[in-house]
């Protein structure tokens, strides 16, 4: 059935768009739903909302990766050791669990020009005489934010043999004098017999997920 309209100006019923007294009457059309404002006031909200939510999840694995190590607390030196760390990069044995044959403490302090001074001690508490070790420092400033400027030094190692029973004390200067505090992570202990610890070509990722992490104290 037809749709039936009554003319605002004479009053008759006509079927079409136009009076037959011809009244001249305009016929207002709505507008598609995508072509009025609130419709896209909702679209942006929606997206913000989802936005959101994906920072959320990213903030999640941060707090992941940056999972301290628990360490023995029975003794004066802190055993690195990684046993609650199940899954390495490969898929298969962990290379990053158990014991890495070191104990390590660390302090920041400042060197003889003033300059920000990372002092690492380490004792070789395997049975078999250590060629190398990599660490990967991730430094911070006094508001507690990362530094990360291209002067910045992140990899640390030292191919100095520590026999087995031994310590070695290392130091390592920082270029950048804003740097306040460090995270030190031990992610490669090498032996002589060719055996690794670790993995010496583990990525930045891989690093702050599965190595060590060596208590640093500060001045």
């Amino acid at each position: 059935m037809d749709t039936k309209f009554k003319c605002p100006i004479c009053k008759s019923e006509y079927v079409g768009d136009s009076c037959p007294n011809g009244c001249k009457v305009t016929v207002k059309k709505k507008k598609p739903l995508y072509k009025k404002w609130w419709f896209w006031v909702i679209i942006v909200i929606v997206v913000i909302a989802v936005a959101g939510s994906s920072g959320g999840n990213d903030s999640d694995t941060e707090q992941s990766e940056n999972k301290t190590v628990s360490t023995n607390s029975g003794t004066d030196e802190n055993t690195v050791t990684n046993d609650d760390k199940t899954n390495d990069v490969q898929g298969n044995t962990n290379v990053f669990s158990g014991d890495c044959g070191i104990t390590a403490s660390a302090e920041v302090g400042k060197s003889i020009i003033g300059l920000p001074e990372l002092t690492i001690a380490i004792t070789n508490v395997s049975d078999k005489d250590i060629a190398a070790i990599r660490f990967y420092s991730v430094p911070y400033d006094v508001y507690g934010d990362e530094i990360k400027g291209w002067t910045t030094q992140k990899e640390l190692s030292t191919d100095t043999t520590i026999p087995s029973g031994e310590s070695n004390t290392l130091t390592y200067q920082f270029i950048e004098d804003s740097v306040k505090s460090v995270k030190l992570y031990v992610y490669s202990v090498y032996f002589t017999d060719g055996t690794e610890w670790g993995d010496k070509d583990a990525t930045k990722s891989e690093i702050l997920k599965y190595a060590s992490l060596i208590n640093v104290d500060f001045e």
